[in-house]
């Protein structure tokens, strides 16, 4: 992508119902009913977000697009800084894809597309931060991500209620 398509996050529709919100109590995940009726981007985060999204480009972080007729219809966001204990996870900070295209393969594929970005660069491991919704975990679960056992200290304090994950890279390492 380029920096000025960054802007274009906000055209996609993020909007969900979602049913369920995972808890990570006494080492497991729990799932709780809870009803959450998401309506698109919160307009006190925008600012927030894509001054940080345009940092994140700004300082070597992978961004990969995926447009239809010219519309973003999905972005996967990668940093460039190696965190974890071993320095060699990279964190996938941004997924999103538009609701019209859920279900196609599509976050799938950005997913991988990123996976094989930090493969080049030297990562054994992606990070995520994930939200806690039960679509979206799942999500993740189902791509081979787990609950990580070495939560990254910052990201945790930033963001307590999301479900920490990791995924192993196939052939990723330095």
């Amino acid at each position: 992508m380029k920096r000025e398509e960054v802007e274009e996050v906000w055209s996609i529709d993020r909007s969900e119902v979602i049913e369920g919100v995972y808890y990570h109590e006494d080492g497991r995940l729990v799932l709780r009913p809870e009803h959450h009726d998401v309506k698109g981007w919160p307009p006190e985060e925008v600012e927030e977000t894509e001054t940080w999204l345009l940092d994140c480009f700004d300082n070597g972080g992978t961004f990969h697009g995926a447009f239809e007729h010219g519309k973003l219809v999905g972005i996967a966001v990668s940093e460039s800084r190696f965190i974890g204990l071993s320095r060699d996870q990279l964190q996938l900070t941004f997924l999103h894809v538009d609701r019209s295209y859920r279900g196609s393969g599509l976050g799938r594929r950005l997913f991988h597309e990123a996976a094989a970005r930090a493969r080049e660069l030297g990562a054994r491991r992606l990070y995520l931060s994930s939200t806690p919704s039960e679509n979206t975990v799942d999500f993740y679960l189902h791509l081979g991500c787990r609950v990580t056992d070495e939560v990254d200290p910052a990201l945790f304090e930033r963001e307590p209620e999301d479900i920490h994950l990791e995924f192993d890279i196939p052939g990723g390492g330095r």
